[in-house]
């Protein structure tokens, strides 16, 4: 009767092994194992299939194979704090790992250290490919901070990079200066050749601002067919500065006012520059409010101008 119910529980242990390894060799989710030496123990189909293409270049190899260097670091001390923590969750990891043919993706990475009794340590990891999540978040953040037409920043990125240049204005000690562009003409440029002439217009406008940036400054789209260029860290005399920003308007006059042929049309515009300059002490609730005043003197002016803001004005 003992050698029966012997056989009976060995029996159940067999199938209940095999059910277990049915479930973790066929799971729709990545599985592999780690032992304390960081080599892969084990690994079901999908991980296989997601990292090697074959059982034999993943089992027995050191995961660190399939990281990308720069992601080495703080895997090994993710790795590191986990195994001091057995059965617990570690927090959810992210990094690039090299896949099956050696296309890199976004992996997020589940693990937790198992310690069974009479057993070796070794970590679980659930993996998850999140190429597709985080090209969706870009996706969504771009909408929300560029232009669509222009990929130049918008309005709502202008102002918090405004907010930053202030602040870093106040800290060095530098004055800087705000430009408000807009093309003349536009409105009869779009009437008598077509709306999409005047998306030519615009990417081009915006493609030249862009290329005439120094590193660190800033040009957005704001509105139709208006732009606002930030130019930083210009000089420590407010007088040193507004020429540097007037020498940039006249750079970017010229600019704008080459012409090109899309699809076989020439298009040329000129534009109407206010600039509206900030140091140490300025606040930039009014900068760009101001700088559209002075806009408004460059198109009273005749157009094809630059204004300074002048509150006395």
């Amino acid at each position: 009767m003992q050698n029966e119910m012997l056989r009976k529980a060995q029996t159940e242990l067999e199938v209940t092994r095999d059910r277990y390894a049915d479930l973790f060799d066929f799971a729709p989710i990545p599985y592999i194992t780690l032992s304390a030496d960081g080599k892969i123990s084990e690994a079901n189909l999908a991980a296989t299939a997601l990292l090697a293409g074959d059982q034999k270049d993943l089992v027995g190899h050191g995961f660190a194979e399939f990281l990308v260097p720069d992601d080495l670091a703080r895997w090994v001390r993710h790795v590191n704090a986990g195994w001091q923590l057995p059965g617990m969750h570690l927090p959810e990891f992210e990094l690039l790992l090299r896949g099956n043919g050696r296309a890199l993706f976004s992996a997020e990475l589940h693990c937790m250290v198992t310690a069974r009794p009479g057993a070796f340590s070794s970590m679980r990891i659930a993996l998850f490919d999140i190429t597709e999540r985080l090209a969706i978040a870009a996706r969504m953040e771009q909408l929300a901070y560029f232009d669509s037409l222009t990929q130049l920043p918008n309005r709502r990125l202008f102002h918090d990079r405004l907010e930053q240049a202030v602040t870093a204005s106040k800290r060095s000690n530098r004055y800087g200066a705000l430009l408000y562009l807009d093309l003349d003409g536009f409105k009869l440029l779009n009437d008598t050749h077509g709306h999409d002439a005047g998306d030519h217009m615009l990417i081009e406008v915006a493609h030249r601002l862009r290329t005439s940036l120094r590193e660190g400054d800033t040009v957005a789209r704001i509105g139709g067919d208006e732009f606002v260029m930030i130019l930083e860290r210009l000089a420590m005399s407010e007088a040193g500065a507004a020429q540097f920003a007037q020498e940039v308007g006249e750079k970017l006059k010229r600019a704008i006012a080459l012409s090109f042929d899309p699809e076989g049309v020439e298009l040329q515009c000129s534009v109407s520059i206010g600039i509206r300059m900030f140091g140490p002490t300025s606040h930039v609730d009014d900068l760009l409010k101001q700088a559209d005043q002075a806009l408004y003197q460059a198109k009273r002016a005749g157009r094809n101008q630059i204004s300074f803001f002048n509150a006395k004005t």
